[in-house]
C-alpha cells in the first residue's frame, strides 16, 4: 500500500521525482499510476496548449540529451524547440507542474511519404493529386466550401488539374500515378469546377462515379497539428509553414509580395531538414500563418538562382476569384426563405454538437435538422433545416444561429434571402 499526496500516489510521485523503483530506466508503471498521471496533465492540457508552437501534450518520460531518462514528465511537445535566451517570459513554460516534472520536446510526425501517394479517404491536404490527361502529379492543398451552398471542394494549382484548353468536369483522380503507370480502379476523386489561371489556383468537386461512393471528407493537412483555419492576405515577415507532396513539412519567411503574389525563403530559425524549402510536386500546397494558421497563399512555382525562393498567390484573391472559402471555426450557407440552409463547422472529431436558430421575430426555430448533432470522426459536423414562409420572414433581415461546439458556443448571422409567401 502506498499513501496518495494531493491525487497523486507516492509511488508515482517518486517516479516523477526520478527515483527508479524497479531499478531500470523505461520502466513500465499501472494503468493506474499513468491515469493518476494524466488527471494531473487534463487539468493544465488547455492552459498548456495555448502557448506558442505547441502541437499536444502527453506524459512519459523525460529525455535528456536526447534520451529517455528513467523520471516521468508531463511532456509538452512544440513544432521547434527555442532556446529560453529567445523567448518572452510570458512564452516560457514552468519548469514542473504540481510537482510533476515538464519536458519540452519538439517533434514533427510525419506520415510516410507512401500515404501521400496513395488513396486517401477521407480526403485531406497534402496529398497527391492531378488530372490524368497530365504528367506529373501535384499536391491537394486542402479541402475548402463553396460559398452560400458549403459544398466541399478540393483546392489546389492550376497547372495541376488543369489542361490547355481548359475542360469543365475533366476527371481529377488521388492519386495521381507518375508514368507509365496506370491510375488505379478507384481513383476518381472528383470533377473539375473553376479554375483562374493567372491566380494559377483550381478547384474540382469530390464525388462518385461509376456507383462508387464519394470520398469522406477532412480538413486536416497531412503532418500539421491542425487545419487551416480561414484565410489572411499574405504579409512581410510573416513565418508561414506549408504541407506538400514533395518535401512535407517547411517553414519560410514571406519576403515580398505585391499584395496578391508573393515569395517565401528559408528561415534561419526552422531551417528545413533536408535544407530544401519546396520542390516539383509541391505546386498546390497551401501557405499557412504559423501562428494562426490561416491560408494564407497557394504555392505555384520556385526559383533556385540566384537565390532560393517559393512563390504564391494570396488565398483570399483565391476565394473571391473562385467564390470559396476556407472553413474557421463554423459557417452558415444562404438562408432561403422557403428552402433550406446548412451550418457547418470543425470541432474535435466525435465532440457534443448543438445548433439553436433564433428568427429576427424572436421566435426559436424548432425545424427538423436543428438541435444537439455530434461531429464525425474528422471533426465535421453540419446540421440542414427548412426556413418556413412565415410573413415575418422578408429578405434582408437576418437569422442568428447559435452553434454550440464541444462546450463552447458561437454566434452565425445570416441574412434571409428570396421571397416571402403572402398569401396566407
Amino acid at each position: 500500500m502506498h499513501r496518495d499526496l494531493g491525487g497523486v500516489s507516492m509511488k508515482v510521485y517518486a517516479y516523477a521525482a526520478g527515483v527508479d523503483l524497479r531499478g531500470r530506466a523505461m520502466h513500465e508503471i499501472t494503468r493506474k499510476e499513468q491515469d493518476q498521471l494524466l488527471k494531473i496533465m487534463r487539468r493544465h492540457k488547455k492552459r498548456l496548449m495555448q502557448y506558442p508552437n505547441v502541437r499536444s501534450v502527453d506524459v512519459g518520460f523525460k529525455f535528456k540529451r536526447k534520451r529517455p531518462s528513467d523520471r516521468l514528465a508531463i511532456r509538452v511537445h512544440v513544432e521547434r524547440k527555442l532556446p529560453k535566451s529567445r523567448l518572452d517570459k510570458t512564452d516560457l513554460l514552468p519548469d514542473e507542474i504540481d510537482g510533476i516534472p515538464l519536458d519540452v520536446i519538439q517533434s514533427n510526425p510525419e506520415l510516410l511519404a507512401d500515404f501521400r501517394n496513395s488513396r486517401q479517404d477521407p480526403v485531406v491536404g497534402g496529398i497527391n493529386v492531378g488530372n490524368v490527361k497530365l504528367t506529373g502529379p501535384g499536391t491537394l492543398g486542402s479541402i475548402v466550401f463553396e460559398r452560400g451552398t458549403l459544398r466541399p471542394l478540393a483546392l489546389t494549382a492550376w497547372h495541376v488539374i488543369v489542361t490547355e484548353p481548359a475542360v469543365s468536369m475533366d476527371p481529377v483522380i488521388q492519386p495521381d500515378p507518375k508514368p507509365p503507370d496506370t491510375p488505379l480502379p478507384n481513383a476518381f476523386l472528383g470533377r473539375l469546377l473553376r479554375w483562374d489561371e493567372p491566380l494559377d489556383a483550381a478547384v474540382c468537386s469530390i464525388g462518385q462515379q461509376d456507383g462508387t461512393q464519394a470520398r469522406k471528407i477532412s480538413t486536416s493537412l497531412v503532418g500539421l497539428p491542425q487545419p487551416a483555419a480561414g484565410s489572411k492576405a499574405p504579409v512581410a515577415g510573416l513565418k508561414v509553414i506549408k504541407s506538400g507532396l514533395r518535401t512535407a513539412v517547411t517553414r519560410g519567411i514571406i519576403d515580398g509580395t505585391d499584395g496578391v503574389e508573393f515569395s517565401v525563403v528559408e528561415d534561419s530559425d526552422a531551417p528545413p531538414s533536408d535544407g530544401v524549402l519546396g520542390g516539383p510536386g509541391d505546386s498546390g500546397s497551401l501557405w499557412l500563418d504559423r501562428q494562426t494558421h490561416s491560408a494564407v497563399g497557394v504555392l505555384f512555382k520556385g526559383e533556385a538562382n540566384p537565390e532560393f525562393r517559393i512563390w504564391a498567390h494570396s488565398v483570399p484573391r483565391i476565394c473571391d476569384k473562385l467564390n470559396i472559402f476556407v472553413l474557421d471555426t463554423a459557417a452558415i450557407g444562404t438562408a432561403w426563405i422557403g428552402g433550406h440552409c446548412r451550418v457547418l463547422a470543425s470541432t474535435r472529431p466525435l465532440a457534443p454538437c448543438a445548433l439553436k436558430v433564433v428568427y429576427p421575430s424572436g421566435r426559436t426555430s424548432h425545424a427538423s435538422g436543428l438541435g444537439p448533432a455530434q461531429a464525425d470522426a474528422q471533426g465535421i459536423v453540419e446540421w440542414r433545416w427548412r426556413i418556413g414562409t412565415s410573413t415575418q420572414r422578408r429578405p434582408g433581415v437576418k437569422l442568428s444561429a447559435q452553434v454550440t461546439l464541444d462546450g463552447v458556443q458561437h454566434l452565425l448571422t445570416a441574412e434571409l434571402e428570396g421571397a416571402t409567401d403572402l398569401t396566407h
